[in-house]
């Protein structure tokens, strides 16, 4: 099974019109509330509910567009709505124990919170919006999942309802209850599983990884080897995707380091043979479960192997090149990657390209990377001066970003670089200048430094 995604250590924000501008904003509707709170008004007044689930720091702008006066009244009087911030440490957050949250996304869910529709692409305040809420209305009257939840349940356990829910997580990239997955494969044949659409089906729901149900949707593994390739990229991906994040999800609810460390190794077989994707995306659900615990030690530790060894001795053009083999299935090794005077000359035209894409990610990454030596090491002024060499190549790649010079002027001031501090901070300031707010905060920041009260 091959992916081309990478599970990336940061968490990626993807412009969906999600952008606070430089500008000053109107008030913004519906308002930031909080979800356990919206989930007792939408019981108390029998009403669905509906939110924009992201997880930005800064404000966002939640449609494109002013919002109509019709929408702004069907989100008064039909739902219960609000915008709903779930941070990435969240994870026993309701929402992040339903869904993998990895962009922002409409959700329409009944009082329950039970998922009724779900858009991940941004819509207009007007007539798109109208159309949705419209939609919303006449799937809420039709057979839901949370009408087919309950009748589960209630102990009902007939193939057809199972398939249904099942179909359902998968429409809403939902995690599956592994539990319901296990009872509807109770109910296959032996020749059902060796099925191939059956299979892939299986899969699809995100069993997870080495699980009894995993294992029986491979009953036939020879066969499900030898088709799964052919099967379009995107297609294969998709459900890498949902059992890596079934699994990893697993992991955390059974505060399991074992799990992580397999669902690692899937997601490495997933890449073979681009081995530097395969070994950054190994290292990385061990190296966030340790994050999440709070294991400040182990993290600390599998840190700085992990960004210097995956990021910081990178040079983004050799990624792009292993990508670019691997994508033209080009054969090689971990040793030996040559291509021939068309592939080359093919590969030259195109990394100009894509430099911009790869220099960003890494930059990104090694950013995140310092910030989380900045949150778990106080003290220890090798391991900063380990995330003072990482920002400086994030800089080196992207030197115009005011949140990079900030994260290096908080590393400076932590190893007691006062000057140099000042000065990446005065050039934070001075890259905001196109964002009001987020300057205010920047020159505040400087000011602690200059009294050395940071």
């Amino acid at each position: 099974m091959s992916q081309f995604k990478l599970q990336s250590a940061v968490f990626i924000f993807l412009c969906w019109m999600f952008v606070y501008p430089a500008v000053a904003q109107k008030q913004i509707f519906p308002q930031e509330e909080d979800y356990l709170q919206l989930m007792e008004r939408a019981a108390k007044e029998n009403k669905p509910m509906f939110l924009v689930v992201h997880q930005r720091s800064d404000q966002i702008i939640p449609f494109r567009g002013a919002v109509s006066k019709k929408a702004k009244d069907m989100l008064s009087t039909q739902f219960v709505s609000g915008i709903v911030q779930v941070d990435r440490d969240e994870f026993d957050h309701p929402l992040q124990r339903a869904f993998y949250l990895n962009k922002p996304m409409y959700l329409v869910a009944d009082k329950d919170g039970i998922p009724i529709l779900r858009v991940d692409k941004a819509v207009d305040g007007g007539d798109e919006l109208e159309r949705l809420l419209d939609s919303a209305n006449t799937l809420a009257k039709a057979e839901t999942l949370g009408v087919l939840t309950a009748q589960y349940r209630k102990g009902m356990r007939q193939q057809s309802l199972l398939h249904k829910i099942l179909r359902y997580n998968q429409t809403f990239d939902q995690y599956t209850d592994q539990q319901l997955l296990s009872d509807y494969i109770a109910q296959l044949t032996i020749e059902q599983l060796n099925n191939f659409e059956t299979v892939i089906f299986l899969l699809s729901c995100g069993p997870v990884y080495n699980s009894k149900s995993y294992r029986l949707a491979r009953t036939n593994s020879t066969m499900v080897d030898s088709l799964y390739s052919s099967l379009p990229l995107p297609v294969r991906k998709k459900i890498n995707n949902r059992i890596i994040q079934r699994t990893f999800r697993e992991s955390l609810d059974s505060k399991n380091f074992s799990l992580a460390q397999e669902v690692g190794y899937f997601a490495y077989t997933t890449w073979t043979p681009n081995h530097l994707r395969a070994s950054n995306s190994q290292a990385f659900y061990p190296l966030e479960y340790k994050r999440l615990m709070k294991d400040s030690v182990a993290y600390v530790q599998m840190a700085r192997n992990y960004y210097n060894q995956s990021f910081y001795r990178v040079d983004p053009d050799s990624l792009s090149r292993v990508d670019f083999a691997q994508d033209r299935q080009i054969k090689f090794s971990r040793n030996r990657l040559l291509l021939d005077s068309a592939q080359n000359a093919e590969f030259k035209a195109l990394v100009g390209k894509g430099r911009k894409y790869y220099q960003d990610d890494q930059a990104t990454n090694l950013n995140y990377g310092a910030q989380q030596i900045l949150a778990f090491e106080k003290n220890n002024a090798e391991v900063i001066f380990d995330a003072i060499r990482w920002q400086k190549k994030t800089i080196d790649l992207k030197p115009d970003v005011p949140a990079f010079r900030y994260t290096m002027a908080l590393l400076l001031y932590r190893v007691g670089f006062y000057a140099q501090a000042e000065e990446e901070q005065q050039k934070a300031v001075k890259l905001a200048k196109s964002n009001k707010r987020y300057q205010e905060k920047m020159q505040a920041v400087l000011k602690q430094i200059q009294s050395r009260r940071l």
